[in-house]
């Protein structure tokens, strides 16, 4: 019984394709195409085993293909970069008004720490005038006919009238750059430390046989998309040579019976 070279050909397409993917769950990934890249000690929740990713580090694909970061305390950031050799992540808010989720950022139970080297403790006012040359405008945070402004707690106003002011709340230890006026702020991590797998150009991966959670390097793996390309090329081929094969039996075959019918 003939074997069909194209079916053998696909059979091992398929085989090659499925054995990458069950090999390579953990491989980077991204959520859009030009999204941060996302590889260990990160992982798209849902989608890649925990094996894939470090306990606190799991990151989820919006309907918007924006790249989510869940805090424990139900903060959430659009990650727009991470670097991996730094240990730190570029991140925004998804309503473009950082200083609004202030109240519930607690990072005490996050791996994430403020990466900014400058903090201050800060006091709110809520107050009807508008008056731009204060220490910080926090225009985001204002409704119709208020405006909520922040000084540095302790210090003494005196270019400013609180006389149509009302004290909010003070919150400690503010990271500089959330003042900024593009919605940015950046965290780092210390654990797991990877940031000397990523300077050396390597990865960064979970040990295994350790009963502790552990990290190691090792080298950039090959893609395997070559493999995958070099099959189907293969099977091209080969349908290729089954198709002259074919025509050249073809023509044989009329030809001997050209044969048969003029001798006969």
């Amino acid at each position: 019984m003939e074997v069909d070279l194209s079916v053998l050909c696909l059979l091992l397409l398929l085989l090659v394709s499925h054995g990458v993917g069950l090999k390579d769950m953990c491989q980077e990934a991204r959520c859009k195409k030009h999204g941060p890249v996302i590889r260990f000690p990160f992982r798209i929740k849902g989608k890649q085993p925990d094996y894939c990713g470090y306990p606190g580090f799991d990151l989820s694909c919006t309907d918007r293909k924006e790249t989510l970061l869940k805090l424990p305390t139900s903060v959430k950031l659009y990650i727009k970069n991470i670097d991996y050799a730094s240990e730190l992540i570029t991140a925004t808010d998804p309503e473009n008004c950082l200083p609004r989720q202030l109240l519930n950022f607690n990072l005490s139970t996050s791996p994430f720490k403020f990466a900014a080297q400058l903090q201050r403790d800060l006091d709110f006012f809520n107050c009807t005038s508008r008056q731009r040359d204060s220490y910080l405008w926090t225009s985001c945070l204002g409704v119709p006919g208020y405006d909520i402004y922040a000084f540095m707690s302790g210090s003494i106003v005196t270019y400013f009238d609180l006389t149509s002011c009302s004290k909010m709340y003070n919150l400690s230890s503010v990271p500089d750059d959330l003042n900024s006026w593009d919605n940015t702020l950046h965290l780092n991590w210390s654990r797991p430390a990877c940031g000397l797998c990523g300077a050396l150009g390597k990865f960064c991966r979970l040990k295994n046989n350790t009963d502790m959670i552990e990290t190691e390097c090792y080298d950039k793996p090959k893609s395997n998309e070559g493999i995958a390309c070099l099959t189907l090329s293969a099977l091209v081929y080969l349908k290729t040579i089954q198709i002259e094969c074919l025509f050249w039996n073809c023509w044989i075959i009329c030809l001997v019976k050209k044969i048969r019918f003029k001798y006969s």
